[in-house]
């Protein structure tokens, strides 16, 4: 490790799509999650800031992957009404190339050859070897392993549009497809839903994000009007850019802040409590 230099992380659309590793966009069917790709993708092949983005940046190239809709009847009008520069899009002919899957060198050979910042698979579940390959944790990992290692080789960012499976009731993250293997591998996970007060206005929370402080929200619109419009970004702030770190005079101090902090928002295992404590440098003593 004394050999490796340190480097920040890059960033294709801060805090939400970082640059060179694994984003995933889920939702339920007809929550607008290809609508919101696309107005991504027209934005940055135009060489357009995205929402509170601070200064738009030169056109991108973006490779398309989609199996869900047809490319001459539905993906290039819905691109062109968005205003993509289409010459700046590329994506894998299935119809020459059959069985295209997540870990499959075409899809390395295409970065390679378009450099794209980023590159959608839309949705995983068509790119699998079998409907099981996300449910067995030892292949899931194995895929986006593979997908992890491209997008960072090539400095490309790779979102994945998913479907939530059925179980109700429980935390956003285990509704993710497949096994929990797939959401540890992204380090940003999107989700997308309506907004409770109007049903053409969606919105996309962000539940993780390992590179970043999270609880980000993007807000859009679908109206018959005026199509797709952006709304509000709201951009968390980080706490510790906004103060300096708190001064201890000693670590049971530390660990009594730590502890009430850990407990604000309701109970916490006790094992999880001195694993925290492990990460701090505090004993279990």
């Amino acid at each position: 490790m004394s050999e490796i230099n340190a480097e920040e992380v890059q960033w294709l659309w801060y805090p939400y799509i970082p640059l060179g590793k694994l984003t995933i966009l889920q939702g339920d069917p007809g929550e607008g999650k290809t609508s919101f790709i696309l107005a991504v993708i027209a934005a940055l092949t135009r060489g357009d800031p995205l929402p509170e983005c601070e200064q738009a940046a030169e056109p991108m190239n973006v490779i398309y992957q989609t199996a869900e809709d047809g490319l001459a009847d539905t993906i290039k009008p819905r691109l062109e009404t968005c205003g993509t520069d289409c010459r700046n899009v590329a994506f894998i002919n299935e119809e020459m190339n059959s069985g295209l899957t997540l870990d499959d060198e075409r899809i390395r050979k295409a970065i390679i050859q378009f450099r794209p910042k980023l590159m959608v698979i839309d949705p995983i579940q068509a790119y699998l070897g079998s409907d099981s390959d996300l449910q067995i944790a030892g292949r899931a990992r194995k895929l986006m392993q593979r997908l992890g290692m491209w997008a960072s080789a090539y400095d490309c960012a790779v979102v994945l549009i998913g479907h939530l499976n059925k179980k109700e009731g429980t935390e956003d993250l285990y509704r993710s497809i497949g096994s929990v293997d797939v959401v540890a591998a992204a380090r940003s996970v999107l989700q997308m839903e309506h907004a409770p007060e109007n049903k053409d206005i969606r919105i996309v929370r962000q539940i993780k994000n390992n590179l970043a402080p999270s609880d980000g929200e993007i807000r859009f619109s679908i109206t018959a009007e005026e199509g797709f419009r952006w709304l509000e970004c709201k951009i968390p702030t980080d706490p510790e850019a906004e103060s300096e770190p708190p001064k201890f005079e000693s670590k049971s101090e530390k660990a009594a802040d730590l502890i009430k902090k850990l407990l604000s928002d309701g109970d916490m295992r006790s094992r999880e409590i001195y694993m925290r404590m492990s990460d701090e440098g505090i004993s279990r003593r």
